[in-house]
């Protein structure tokens, strides 16, 4: 199996995915893109309308947009804030609205999971969102 992670993208690497035979994508997304948008507190969606910031999100619910609707195997990773921070405890993923998420996850951790999603059928054609637990004391 040909496979390939994109820690962003658009119409056009899905394009050149079909050409080269590659079946299966990873992406990067973030808690908010797409159909999570509803999940939003009022006051961040307020935020993020308001700022800079939207012009991410407007490029990640693209992006939640065009893969779904693709013959790719995708995976769309929506993680929390991200953090350089080593990991407070196990990385954790469900479905939006399936599990109350913590506040952040690492870098390292997202990679992790963008990569083992490459390899495992856990979470294809889904886009579970991603944080780590907080470890316990």
């Amino acid at each position: 199996m040909t496979t390939v992670l994109v820690l962003g993208g658009s119409g056009r690497s899905l394009t050149v995915m079909k050409k080269n035979g590659i079946r299966r994508i990873a992406v990067a997304s973030t808690v908010g893109a797409g159909d999570s948008w509803s999940s939003l507190n009022p006051l961040f969606k307020a935020l993020i309308k308001s700022s800079g910031i939207r012009h991410g999100y407007n490029d990640h619910h693209g992006v939640d947009a065009v893969v779904p609707a693709s013959d790719v195997e995708g995976v769309l990773a929506r993680s929390v804030a991200l953090s350089d921070a080593a990991p407070r405890g196990p990385l954790r993923a469900a479905l939006v609205g399936q599990e109350k998420p913590g506040m952040n996850v690492s870098r390292t951790d997202v990679a992790r999971f963008l990569l083992d999603s490459l390899e495992v059928d856990t979470w294809l054609r889904q886009a579970p969102l991603i944080w780590n637990a907080r470890a316990s004391r």
